[in-house]
């Protein structure tokens, strides 16, 4: 399972300071709801775009439930699940900051995650309802709606994992609980 968690650090300063390695879990699994403790289960590495358009490899940490066995891993939220750009570069394309480094070196991508979002956009909109607290937008009108709503990219796939189980580009088993036997 994954989790997103609320980061301050850019992609550098989280690579430069080891932050993987101090990350607490949540009391209790996310998976199979016990209420034990998790434990450390190493990291995995996965690359990341920095604010200049590089990439560069993190470290993210993995957690173990004694109950169910099963892993949980900790992605901070500048990160977007499987996929390379961060989030506040998707988020300066949709705000049309195309003059932006990050946003020129990898236009070609980031229009292909903006067609994902939009053809991803009605089983999105089913998920999420009124659980926004307000009425599903117009056609065109998702991103404005899904900014003002959570206040940005980064707090928005914060809310769609945790609270829907659902991202911007589909819905993804690593974010579902154990189903139950």
């Amino acid at each position: 399972m994954q989790r997103i968690y609320p980061c301050p650090l850019t992609p550098e300063e989280y690579a430069k300071s080891s932050t993987s390695l101090k990350i607490v879990p949540e009391s209790g699994c996310p998976r199979c709801g016990w209420q034990g403790r998790l434990h450390r289960h190493g990291s995995y590495e996965r690359g990341i775009t920095t604010s200049a358009g590089l990439v560069i490899r993190i470290m993210v940490a993995r957690f173990l439930c004694l109950a169910c066995g099963g892993t949980v891993s900790y992605l901070p939220d500048f990160a977007l699940s499987y996929r390379l750009l961060q989030a506040p570069t998707f988020e300066a394309f949709l705000d049309g900051k195309l003059d932006r480094l990050d946003v020129r070196r990898w236009s070609d991508l980031l229009h292909q995650y903006d067609r994902r979002m939009l053809g991803y956009r009605s089983e999105l909109l089913r998920a999420l309802g009124n659980g926004l607290g307000c009425g599903p937008p117009s056609p065109p009108a998702l991103w404005p709606y899904l900014k003002e709503a959570c206040g940005g990219l980064a707090p928005a796939t914060r809310r769609l994992v945790t609270q829907f189980k659902i991202t911007f580009f589909g819905r993804y088993q690593c974010h579902q609980p154990v189903a139950a036997n």
